[in-house]
């Protein structure tokens, strides 16, 4: 999550002064489609942290 706000902080919102919050909304909406849109981007962002996603196991 915090790399994900810092890209977002340095791109979107980087010197942002919008009148109203809808202007910050709507920033970071595009800011999290930019990042959903490239595939890669929230995998480097776990692999990053160190932490890995497993398949759950099957239940019994």
């Amino acid at each position: 999550m915090e790399l994900l706000w810092s890209s977002l902080k340095k791109r979107e919102l980087a010197n942002l002064a919008g009148d109203h919050l809808a202007d910050v909304a709507d920033a970071t909406e595009q800011g999290i489609r930019r990042i959903k849109d490239n595939p890669r981007l929230p995998w480097s962002f776990l692999a990053h942290t160190g932490l890995t996603i497993h398949p759950p196991h099957p239940q019994n």
